[in-house]
């Protein structure tokens, strides 16, 4: 059978909305252990040409690694820091109905990181109600980095944020 006749039936077999909700229900069940934030880091870009693999990779070996730094101090262990990192979306001409954007649109990853509730006192500052200042200056110091946001999201939320973060990209 050629690729064509059989690619539909994969991309048909589950709707977006099956995919989404499959992935808020698995990160729901692992709330016992895990705190989530959501992320969004702008990049200084210059260029109207999408690379959602250079932004992508930047996301990945840059600014989670800076996270994973603060998280493990030991070097051995810097992979398992962040227990789950592929819930990252790059974003450039998307546009929203609900919001009037100018002609710039930046380049910009938006994502949900867990933090194991044992590591959470590295990440989080309770007094502060935000990122460790630390953490926060390690990302702004990447000289691809224009911003970043990040906040804690309610369990009960993370379907609306799997939702607004993927769009149109999930089947």
């Amino acid at each position: 059978m050629c690729k064509e006749k059989i690619e539909p039936y994969f991309l048909n077999q589950y709707s977006r909305k099956e995919i989404i909700n499959a992935w808020a229900d698995w990160l729901k069940n692992k709330s016992e252990n895990w705190e989530y934030f959501t992320i969004t880091v702008v990049f200084k870009s210059g260029g109207k040409i999408r690379r959602p693999d250079r932004w992508e990779s930047e996301y990945k070996n840059y600014v989670l690694k800076k996270i994973r730094r603060a998280l493990e101090g030991n070097t051995k262990n810097l992979e398992e820091a962040i227990p789950f990192e592929d819930m990252a979306y790059y974003e450039f001409e998307e546009t929203s109905i609900h919001r009037i954007t100018s002609n710039r649109k930046p380049h910009h990853v938006h994502g949900l990181i867990p933090i194991r509730k044992y590591q959470l006192h590295k990440f989080w500052s309770v007094d502060n109600n935000a990122v460790k200042e630390r953490i926060k200056k390690d990302i702004e110091s990447i000289k691809t980095v224009q911003s970043v946001l990040i906040e804690p999201i309610n369990k009960n939320k993370l379907l609306d944020w799997i939702s607004y973060i993927t769009k149109r990209k999930i089947v």
